[in-house]
């Protein structure tokens, strides 16, 4: 039978890791359907923030790249006539996010009906009150404008959870048969233990993603302010907002001296695991997720989780495999992290072989049941 072709429209893709959790999405949803679906990609031929294009590609030209074609295109430029060439090539359009410019046009034209296939929008977690509250009035008239215009008629949506659906439906004018559920799919879980070492009355902490508002390291550091333990904490990721890295690193200068921090750059997605490896916990107090590949990353290294209430792993606490906390009671994250510091190794090493064993579970369970063959088969 003849695969049905998905053309995905994204900012940055493979060999980019920058810019994180759309980029792994995609590569664990072709890696898992890639051979049932005939996958493409549109995207940009550069990593964020850099000012060369991928060494070995072809410009505006398909590129095998694992189990997809690629169409590299230079920086900002989606234009038109590329996004309408190439949906004549291919059954469906998915578009990861609501507010990118290309995300946009490419709504447009399907509104203009130069677009002739379905189109699916990723709501990406960007509808969670907390993270649709950044930029407020900017995301709230882009929406409003786009609903006037009716630019979301006959618009598919894919999202992670039912309550997913429902923070779209109180900002996006479409009809409910327009929805489908289809969880974020993991990378592959490799069953290998964490052998770091643990002393009584320290901890290693590990932070990781896009230094951006949304992710809200800046809580993290106020956690740890108020924390008496001795801590080692360790942020990577890509630097998105300067603005908000700044803030953060003056009040990171002001962290007591049990607090010792190191700031270690941008991780390649693959080496993600084993770094979070050589750490004890993983501290995330984001403003919302609608998968958050990060903390599958950390669980697969075998990190205890501290997260906040506003992602889809609400049932941590409840398997052993960490902890969840509402961001309005901050003294809850600082008791965990100094109930962490006060674990032996045997003790620590207990709750990380529950989290590694949780994540190989989730894992397997997410790749063998998810909603994106309905998807993609019924549009």
């Amino acid at each position: 039978m003849k695969k049905k072709k998905i053309l995905f429209i994204m900012g940055r893709y493979l060999p980019g890791y920058r810019t994180g959790g759309p980029v792994r999405s995609t590569k664990n949803l072709i890696d898992a359907l890639g051979d049932e679906y005939d996958f493409r990609v549109l995207c940009q031929d550069r990593d964020l923030g850099d000012k060369e294009q991928y060494p070995g590609i072809k410009l505006n030209d398909w590129n095998k790249v694992g189990k997809a074609l690629v169409y590299y295109v230079p920086e900002k430029t989606f234009y038109k006539n590329t996004i309408v060439k190439l949906s004549k090539e291919v059954d469906a359009i998915y578009l990861w996010g609501c507010f990118d410019y290309y995300t946009i046009r490419t709504l447009w034209l399907r509104k203009t009906n130069q677009i002739r296939v379905p189109v699916i929008v990723a709501a990406m977690g960007l509808f969670s009150p907390k993270a649709f509250r950044i930029k407020y009035w900017k995301k709230k008239t882009v929406t409003t404008a786009m609903n006037v215009l009716g630019m979301f008629k006959n618009v598919y949506w894919s999202a992670t959870s039912e309550l997913e659906v429902s923070e779209i439906r109180q900002q996006i004018k479409t009809d409910i048969s327009n929805f489908y559920v289809a969880e974020d799919l993991p990378r592959f879980v490799e069953d290998i233990n964490n052998e770091t070492e643990k002393v009584v009355g320290q901890l290693s902490v590990a932070w990781i993603s896009r230094i951006a508002p949304k992710k809200n390291l800046l809580y993290a550091i106020e956690v740890l302010k108020k924390t008496r333990a001795n801590i080692f904490f360790t942020i990577y990721g890509s630097i998105f907002d300067e603005e908000y890295w700044k803030k953060c690193c003056d009040e990171l200068e002001k962290l007591p001296s049990n607090i010792k921090w190191d700031y270690k750059g941008v991780v390649e997605s693959e080496d993600v695991v084993g770094t979070l490896r050589h750490h004890n916990v993983f501290l995330f107090p984001t403003l919302g997720e609608n998968y958050g590949h990060v903390i599958q990353e950390a669980l697969s290294a075998g990190l205890p989780c501290i997260i906040s209430d506003q992602t889809p792993w609400k049932d941590l606490e409840i398997c052993g495999a960490g902890n969840v906390f509402d961001l309005e009671k901050i003294d809850c994250f600082v008791d965990c992290i100094e109930k962490y510091a006060s674990m032996d190794y045997r003790s620590w090493r207990k709750c990380s072989d529950i989290a590694l064993k949780y994540a190989i579970t989730k894992s397997n369970g997410r790749i063998n049941n998810n909603g994106y063959r309905k998807m993609f088969d019924n549009i």
